[in-house]
């Protein structure tokens, strides 16, 4: 196992302590070359010593984790985030299928992180992270549902999809079935609980066990028992009885 050079990034210092010590004793391939306690420190570190790997504290006072990472115009390292936040900041480091560490972590929690960077590094040269971390900061820099994309894993790596352009997702077991405005499907190994969780804050909501939906894509509502959303592709999506109230309330703020 090829030795990978880090970087630890957090504004407490037991915290940066605590983890050196961890990988020191569990993780024998990571060179700890510093641990810095601000984002002014950790550019100076990064550009001086040039790491495979940053361990990025989210929140830290003055700027946080992803106000570093604006400051580059090509990253050329790979991030874990350490956040003891599990909320806006976590949802948007999911959404774009970045590893994360949520403290307080154990030792298999970074070992499993550890073990998806090693693969991706394998798999896709020097620049492991650089188009997922792109992606993020493009999102982060704006919040209109237009401009989003979401990492999709696949066979091959993963596809980086416009949100606008998912007209539903529909359940198959551990499996999720992605339905796009230009006709073509995706079957993802995400179970649809996931997604729901990632896109309810832009505009999707789950009708049914079976189905969320882009509400963005949605044409019309047929009346009924649940009822019927008709979507842009031209399917019928049922709607559950017992979602039909909070759908229709979601529904009338278009």
């Amino acid at each position: 196992m090829s030795e990978i050079k880090a970087i630890i990034v957090d504004d407490e210092q037991h915290c940066i302590d605590a983890l050196q010590a961890m990988l020191q004793k569990k993780c024998p391939e990571v060179t700890v070359l510093a641990g810095v306690n601000s984002v002014e420190e950790a550019r100076r570190v990064i550009d001086e010593l040039g790491p495979d790997l940053v361990f990025l504290d989210v929140e830290m006072p003055h700027q946080n984790g992803f106000e570093l990472l604006k400051q580059y115009d090509r990253i050329l390292f790979d991030v874990i985030f350490t956040t003891a936040y599990e909320q806006y900041a976590l949802k948007a480091i999911k959404f774009n299928a970045l590893d994360y560490l949520l403290k307080p972590f154990s030792v298999q929690d970074l070992q499993e992180a550890l073990r998806k960077f090693q693969e991706r590094r394998a798999g896709k040269g020097a620049d492991p992270a650089i188009a997922p971390l792109e992606v993020f900061l493009q999102n982060m820099k704006t919040m209109q549902q237009s401009n989003k994309k979401i990492a999709l894993p696949t066979i091959n790596g993963l596809v980086f999809m416009p949100v606008q352009n998912i007209v539903r997702c529909e359940s198959t077991g551990n499996y999720t079935k992605l339905f796009f405005t230009d006709r073509k499907q995706l079957l993802v190994s995400k179970p649809l609980k996931e997604f729901e969780e990632l896109l309810t804050d832009v505009d999707f909501f789950r009708v049914h066990n079976s189905h969320l939906i882009n509400l963005q894509q949605m044409e019309s509502y047929i009346q009924g028992e649940g009822g019927f959303a008709l979507m842009s592709d031209g399917t019928q999506v049922e709607v559950s009885r017992r979602r039909k109230a909070d759908f229709l309330k979601k529904a009338m703020q278009f």
